[in-house]
């Protein structure tokens, strides 16, 4: 009976895991579909609009703002098991009594979703109440955009931990190669034109521009998805083979591999 409750745990483990590498895709979709689809956010309206026009724009797509942003908070919710999930491999890598690169992504993690769902509130305040003055709903709509646009401190961090675990990474085969972890690096500096969107309403730097939000977005999704493709790579190798006790905690070497494979022969 014993045996029968660990493989079970070493079952619903593996597809715990599995589940949430996969919800990185399901954010993004669902964000997708939320906040370009149905509130019309992608491309971000013009800093240099006017309030009279941004007022408009709000009146002109009021249901579909709303629906799109709460669509897209839900979508947001579904970064908390992936990140989650690469704050456990980082820890696997720092090993036993390490653990500060996983929580400082961690850290990260949950500054990032949690102010990205209170800029959602704000563009549903300013939704709110089409009586309001036209002021008013710029000033909440500036300061949702200024927030996604220069709060890169904290996924820069997650992706300086990720470089970092990448780096020290010893086993045969690493979570993140060598040219994974400077991809981590890179996409760490990819968002530091978006701090000076403060200082410009139209061109590069604003936050419908090139290197204040186009180039940082676009570098966030490729670096995650490419995270989340490398995860699905480590967690299907370390997959419960037929009804194999509970999961080794890290080594995928192949002799490790070995040991394993008579267990769940064709599984």
């Amino acid at each position: 009976m014993s045996t029968e409750r660990s493989d079970a745990h070493a079952l619903i483990s593996f597809r715990v895991r599995l589940f949430s590498v996969w919800s990185w895709l399901i954010a993004l979709v669902v964000f997708a579909f939320g906040f370009v689809v149905l509130a019309g956010f992608i491309p971000p309206p013009q800093e240099d609009w006017s309030a009279s026009r941004l007022a408009a724009f709000y009146e002109e797509n009021r249901t579909g703002i709303r629906a799109g942003i709460i669509v897209a908070m839900f979508g947001s919710a579904f970064m908390m098991p992936f990140f989650t999930a690469i704050s456990h491999e980082i820890r696997r890598i720092e090993g036993p009594g390490a653990g500060i690169l996983a929580q400082v992504q961690f850290a990260g993690a949950v500054i990032l979703i949690a102010f990205f769902q209170i800029i959602c509130l704000g563009w549903l305040l300013a939704s709110l109440r089409p009586e309001i003055s036209p002021e008013i709903t710029r000033a909440i709509h500036d300061y949702g955009w200024l927030v996604w646009t220069i709060l890169i401190p904290t996924y820069s961090m997650q992706f300086v931990c990720m470089a970092v675990a990448g780096f020290m990474d010893q086993r045969e085969r690493p979570l993140w190669p060598r040219s994974a972890a400077y991809v981590n690096l890179w996409c760490a500096l990819t968002g530091a034109g978006g701090v000076l969107a403060v200082f410009f309403k139209n061109g590069p730097f604003s936050w419908n521009g090139v290197l204040g939000f186009w180039i940082p977005v676009i570098a966030f999704v490729l670096a995650m998805t490419m995270t989340m493709v490398l995860m699905r790579k480590r967690v299907l190798a370390e997959r419960p083979a037929g009804a194999t006790p509970v999961l080794q905690p890290d080594d995928e070497a192949p002799e490790a591999q070995a040991r394993r494979e008579p267990l769940g022969a064709g599984v």
